[in-house]
């Protein structure tokens, strides 16, 4: 049965005298253990729960308990333990939002995203569940008087198992940064015996560019009376931004744009990962397995899900289409791609506007295909984010309405970028890549 301890033990009883008993032999066997802050105005709610999670194990670590009996206090404590795994905190102290105030100074002031927090209160009416859950980075929400020992140690678990996939993650993430470090010195180690440092840094900067450029596209690619071209300009020495088209089969092109949350070098490994995926798709299709890389929705359904299961914690703007070139139909689906791609026909330029979610952000995306014909003579160009940070025009529509009017008028990207002032050649503030499909007359 599930014992409730919203029962109070007495002074100086057997289950005390254990409880002291159990900590000082887990302090002299000196075993690893989970820091856990109890933070609560009630000493006997303190009691309570060492008594009830006294014997916890989890993973061969045991719990070490810290309390506190005010926000205020609580605060010092987590401003000089960094240690602190879990966080059992009441909403009514001093105030009757002093709990919610110190989840948000955890979270926006620390910045410590890693702790994991389970609210507890002796008056739910305070503070709503449904609320508290969509307003707060918490990990569970329970009244006092639904707490049983079993349903506290589940609750203690699964925080705890949270915890420790956020720490490996982490952990995880600082090696790479650790070794991104260790090549970078191994650079610079080499330059400096050269005599040339800051010379041969430039060089290799140039190197990870020409790798990352050697996956992309040629410049120029005709398929019966379609011409695709690109231009792709980095903010840093490799781009977080990634275009692409390839023949599909005789008759079909797929051609997408990219833009990875971020810069430099970690959002450049991710235009690594997509041009795998998608070339993994197109392998696939190739040898008659699966035709899904001429399904844009399902594309960005799979990429979505896959960013999501590995945890890479970049997401993708991507915007990807297929030209049928018998029918001079495009199928497409966004996700999150902005500027939305813009139509040129007989000088008139139309945005394609969907909005939607880029992938690798939200398991619940969803994604749909939409169809257009091209006509003959017309254009449609794809820009990133990144053009939108050199316009000097006041806000975003007007940005749009001069990208429109500029790209009717104008047939080449350098003719597009000399008219909208942009010079390529000086440092930008984003990465800047453009991608342009046309359909000439037939001869």
């Amino acid at each position: 049965m599930e014992q409730h301890f919203n029962a109070q033990p007495t002074q100086g009883s057997d289950d005390d005298e254990l409880l002291f008993a159990v900590d000082a032999e887990a302090d002299d066997d000196q075993q690893p253990s989970w820091t856990v802050l109890i933070v609560d105005d009630e000493p006997e709610i303190h009691q309570i729960t060492l008594l009830a999670l006294r014997d916890f194990t989890f993973l061969q670590h045991k719990l070490q308990f810290i309390s506190a009996y005010s926000a205020a206090e609580a605060r010092d404590i987590l401003e000089t333990n960094s240690n602190i795994a879990l966080i059992l905190l009441d909403v009514v102290m001093e105030t009757d939002d002093a709990g919610l105030v110190l989840v948000r100074y955890i979270r926006d002031q620390l910045q410590n995203q890693l702790v994991r927090i389970i609210l507890r209160t002796g008056q739910p009416g305070q503070a709503p569940e449904h609320r508290i859950v969509l307003d707060y980075d918490i990990n569970d929400y329970r009244s006092k008087t639904e707490l049983t020992v079993q349903r506290l140690t589940t609750s203690v678990v699964s925080a705890l198992r949270a915890y420790m996939a956020i720490e490996q993650l982490a952990q995880l993430n600082a090696s790479l940064e650790q070794q991104v470090q260790a090549r970078t010195e191994q650079l610079q180690s080499s330059n400096q015996q050269l005599q040339h440092s800051l010379a041969e840094l430039e060089a290799g900067e140039k190197a990870g560019k020409q790798v990352q450029f050697k996956m992309l596209p040629p410049p120029s690619f005709h398929c019966a009376e379609y011409q695709f071209c690109h231009a792709l300009y980095p903010s840093e020495f490799m781009s977080g931004d990634f275009v692409d088209y390839f023949a599909v089969d005789e008759h079909k092109v797929a051609f997408y744009i990219a833009d990875v949350s971020g810069h430099g070098v970690a959002s450049a490994f991710v235009t690594v990962y997509l041009k795998r995926f998608i070339s993994a798709k197109l392998e696939r299709y190739q040898r008659g397995t699966c035709d899904h890389i001429i399904d844009p929705a399902t594309v960005l359904a799979e990429l979505n899900k896959e960013l999501l299961k590995e945890k890479i914690g970049k997401y993708i703007a991507l915007f990807y289409a297929v030209l049928d070139t018998r029918t001079a139909e495009i199928t497409y689906a966004n996700a999150g791609a902005f500027p939305w791609p813009l139509l040129v026909q007989q000088q008139h330029g139309s945005y394609l506007e969907l909005k939607s979610t880029p992938v690798g952000m939200f398991d619940f995306a969803h994604y749909t295909n939409q169809r257009l014909l091209i006509q003959e003579n017309s254009s449609l160009v794809l820009w990133s984010d990144g053009v939108l940070d050199v316009l000097p025009q006041q806000n975003t529509e007007q940005k749009l309405q001069h990208l429109m009017q500029v790209s009717a008028e104008q047939n080449d990207i350098a003719a597009l970028l000399k008219t909208l002032a942009i010079d390529p050649t000086q440092p930008l503030p984003d990465d800047l890549t453009i991608l342009k499909l046309t359909r000439h007359s037939r001869k």
